[in-house]
């Protein structure tokens, strides 16, 4: 590190004590200067007009580049790391020599160990008697640059944001009018028998259609409840508002109550059911009802995206750490590889193909995963890839107490319907 020593005011007078008042005025104004440039808290690089080589360089700078004072001056700009290359540096000190100021909002400067520093860079030139010379001051910006690469990605959070927002309220307006549209229609068609002036009468209508009718109305009235219960589902655990009443449940028998849930599904799609409850230790504490919905969103997600003819299996084991593992795994569309990571995320369905297939608003599989969580377990995924199937892996601990210590286990393979 360079250090000047301090003029003193009698070195400043000559020995005949005459003074010279110019001349002192002039000093006084260097040491002013000297002292400024000693305690700046930016960086100052003095340069020789025509060569580019650095003359002086301040006390601030030469910590924040980490450079002795000896090994910097004679350098250039561009090997201080100011600039890329001889080029770019030849380029700037061109302009520089010939607009006599040159200005850089964010530029990247290099350490002596190579760290990259974001700094200010501002450079005039000027005269100091006779003599031409390049002023350079220097402003450390990292912590101005972080904040605005921060702003940045929160501005770039809120864009994607906005984004997912508006295709989830396109994708909840196709899932709300279709089974309305459908409903709406269906009664029309029902009105048309049932002796209105101008309208055929009942009895020109085949006996069956009234029930096929009903039929088909109550299950789009079933995709309705259905969709209100998922987006209540999620604005409760948006709001932490689960309401969780533990007790120690058989997770075999909660298994068996999703199967007998989702049976008209199964039988719907033709997909076969491999039932192995395994696990001699199936106890676990939970909320049977929300524990229900997390297996009933593993199996039903597996039966929907399992093309007919194919397999759904559901397998529990016990593990060494006291854990009652529970596997939902299929034989379907599987899960691209970029889609593992964000798969339990909300309005998340895997690619943009998915809702146009299947429908849905992709929010089964996050309220699983937030559920799981909320008992204490995990869940997590695996899938080779698309049309490889995909198996999701429930973990919960094993309650041994006394109370209710009955066990389960068995295996029970349900037939292709």
């Amino acid at each position: 590190m360079r250090s000047n020593a301090p003029i003193s005011q009698a070195k400043l007078m000559p020995a005949s004590g005459r003074g010279n008042s110019l001349e002192l005025a002039l000093a006084v104004s260097e040491l002013r200067y000297r002292r400024l440039f000693e305690t700046a808290q930016d960086g100052i690089l003095i340069l020789d007009a025509n060569s580019g080589k650095i003359i002086d360089v301040n006390p601030f700078l030469l910590d924040l580049l980490d450079y002795p004072f000896e090994s910097i001056i004679g350098l250039q700009l561009w090997e201080i790391g100011l600039f890329e290359d001889i080029a770019a540096n030849q380029a700037a000190f061109e302009k520089l020599q010939t607009e006599e100021y040159i200005r850089y909002e964010n530029h990247p400067l290099r350490t002596k160990a190579g760290r990259q520093i974001q700094v200010e860079f501002v450079s005039n030139v000027y005269f100091v008697g006779s003599a031409k010379v390049i002023q350079c001051n220097i402003r450390d910006i990292s912590a101005r640059a972080e904040f605005q690469a921060a702003s940045k990605s929160h501005a770039d959070t809120l864009e994607l944001a906005g984004r997912a927002r508006d295709e989830m309220i396109a994708v909840l307006s196709h899932e709300l009018r279709t089974p309305l549209a459908a409903i709406s229609s269906m009664i029309d068609v029902l009105d048309l028998g049932h002796g209105q002036v101008g309208m055929p009468d009942k009895k020109d209508l085949p006996p069956q259609f009234d029930k096929s009718a009903l039929a088909f109305i109550r299950r789009n009235v079933q995709s309705l409840v259905h969709l209100v219960t998922e987006l209540l589902d999620f604005t409760h655990i948006a709001n932490e508002a689960l309401g969780l009443e533990f007790v120690k449940v058989d997770a075999h028998e909660v298994i068996r109550l999703a199967l007998k849930n989702l049976e008209s599904q199964q039988k719907r799609t033709g997909i076969g059911i491999d039932l192995r409850l395994e696990a001699p230790r199936s106890y676990i504490r939970a909320d049977a009802d929300k524990l229900e919905q997390v297996l009933s969103n593993l199996i039903g997600n597996a039966l929907k995206f399992t093309p007919k003819g194919g397999k759904v299996s559901i397998t529990t084991r016990n593990e060494a750490s006291g854990k009652l593992v529970i596997e939902v795994s299929d034989t379907g569309i599987g899960i691209p590889a970029d889609a593992l990571s964000r798969i339990f995320s909300p309005f998340e369905q895997g690619d943009s193909s998915i809702h146009s297939r299947f429908g849905g608003l992709g929010l089964g599989l996050s309220i699983a995963h937030t559920l799981t969580k909320a008992h204490g377990g995990t869940l997590e995924v695996e899938s080779e890839g698309l049309d490889k199937g995909a198996k999701f892996t429930a973990r919960f601990k094993i309650d041994d107490s006394l109370s209710g210590a009955k066990t389960s286990g068995g295996r029970a393979d349900i037939p292709i319907a």
